[in-house]
C-alpha cells in the first residue's frame, strides 16, 4: 500500500500572514487617537477578514490514498472513500465530491498546489462520474456574461464622458486625444475575448460542437489531439482553463462555463479517450462498489 499523499501550502505563509496582520494592526492601534476610531475600527475588521480568509486558504490541504480522499482545515477534517462518491458538483474552478447520503461533501481548495494533479486522480478513480451522456451539453455561465456587460458599460461610459469633456474645452492637441485612444483599445479586447470564447459545447456520438455568439464549429474526436487542464499564472493567481488541443497544432481555451471547470474537463478527457479507442463506456450501477486499483497517479 502506497503512502497517502499530501497537497498543502507551505507553513511559513500562514506566519507570514498572521505576522503582517499583527504588524498592520500594531500600527493602527497606536495611531489610534491620530486617525481616528471610525476610520480605524471598520479598517481593522476589513483588514481582519482578508487576513483570515488568506489564513483558511493557505491551511487547507487535501489527503488522496488508494482507498479515499480527505480535505482539511481548521474547521474539520471531511473524509470519502472513492467508493462512497455518489454524485459531483462545484462551480467556477472548485469540485465537490457528495456521498450517497449527501451529508458529507469533500471539496479540494484550488488554490493548493498541485490542484491540477488532484483533479487528474479524481478522473482517474472514478471516470463514471463524468459521463459525456449525462453533461452533453455545458453552457457558459451567466456570470461571465454579465460580467463582460458591466465592463463594457463601465468603458463605453468614460469614452461618452470623455468626448463630453473634450468639447468643452478647446484643447484639440494629439495627446488630449491619447485616453480615448486607450479606451477604444479597452474595448476591442474586451469585445475580441467575448467573441472567441464559446457560449456552449455540445457532445454528440464523436462530434464535438463549439458555439459562438455568431457562429459554430464542428470538431470530431479524431480532430483532437488531447484535452488539458491548464492555467495561467498572474499577479491575482491562477487563472484555469480547459485546452482544447487540436491536431493542427492550434489551441482552443474553454472557461466560464456554468459547471465546474474541472467537471467539464473530465467529462470532455473522457469523450476524447471514448471516441478515440472506437468505444463506449458503460454508466456504472449506484449500488455496486467499483474496485480502484489504478495507481498511475503516484
Amino acid at each position: 500500500m502506497n503512502e497517502p499523499r499530501v497537497y498543502k501550502h507551505s507553513v511559513f505563509l500562514p506566519i507570514i500572514f498572521l505576522l503582517l496582520f499583527l504588524f498592520i494592526g500594531t500600527v493602527l492601534f497606536f495611531n489610534f487617537n491620530a486617525v481616528g476610531g471610525v476610520v480605524v475600527v471598520p479598517l481593522m475588521a476589513v483588514v481582519g477578514l482578508v487576513f483570515g480568509i488568506a489564513t483558511l486558504t493557505y491551511l487547507s490541504k487535501t489527503i488522496i490514498s488508494d482507498d479515499e480522499i480527505s480535505t482539511q482545515n481548521i474547521f474539520g477534517l471531511n473524509t470519502l472513500r472513492w467508493s462512497e462518491i455518489r454524485r459531483v458538483s462545484g462551480r467556477g474552478y472548485r469540485i465537490k465530491l457528495h456521498n450517497f447520503d449527501e451529508d458529507v461533501t469533500v471539496s479540494p481548495s484550488p488554490e493548493v498546489p498541485g490542484y491540477e494533479e488532484i483533479i487528474e486522480v479524481i478522473g482517474a478513480k472514478r471516470p463514471d462520474l463524468f459521463s459525456p451522456m449525462e453533461y452533453n451539453e455545458m453552457r457558459r455561465g451567466a456570470g461571465s456574461i454579465a460580467q463582460l456587460f458591466i465592463v463594457m458599460i463601465i468603458v463605453i461610459g468614460m469614452v461618452v464622458g470623455f468626448m463630453v469633456a473634450i468639447s468643452s474645452t478647446s484643447d484639440t492637441s494629439t495627446f488630449s486625444f491619447f485616453p480615448l485612444v486607450i479606451m477604444v483599445i479597452v474595448i476591442l479586447v474586451v469585445g475580441a475575448l467575448s467573441l472567441s470564447a464559446p457560449r456552449s459545447i455540445s457532445l454528440d456520438g464523436n462530434t464535438l460542437t463549439l458555439k459562438y455568439l455568431f457562429n459554430e464549429k464542428n470538431l470530431t474526436a479524431d480532430e483532437i489531439s488531447s484535452v488539458q487542464f491548464s492555467f495561467t499564472r498572474t499577479r491575482n493567481g491562477k487563472h484555469y482553463f480547459v485546452a482544447l488541443n487540436l491536431a493542427n497544432r492550434k489551441t482552443i481555451r474553454i472557461s466560464g462555463l456554468s459547471i465546474s471547470l474541472p467537471v467539464a474537463y473530465l467529462v470532455l478527457k473522457n469523450w476524447l479517450k471514448n471516441n478515440k479507442q472506437g468505444q463506449s463506456r458503460q454508466p456504472m450501477s449506484d449500488n455496486i462498489a467499483p474496485n480502484w486499483s489504478d495507481n498511475s497517479w503516484n
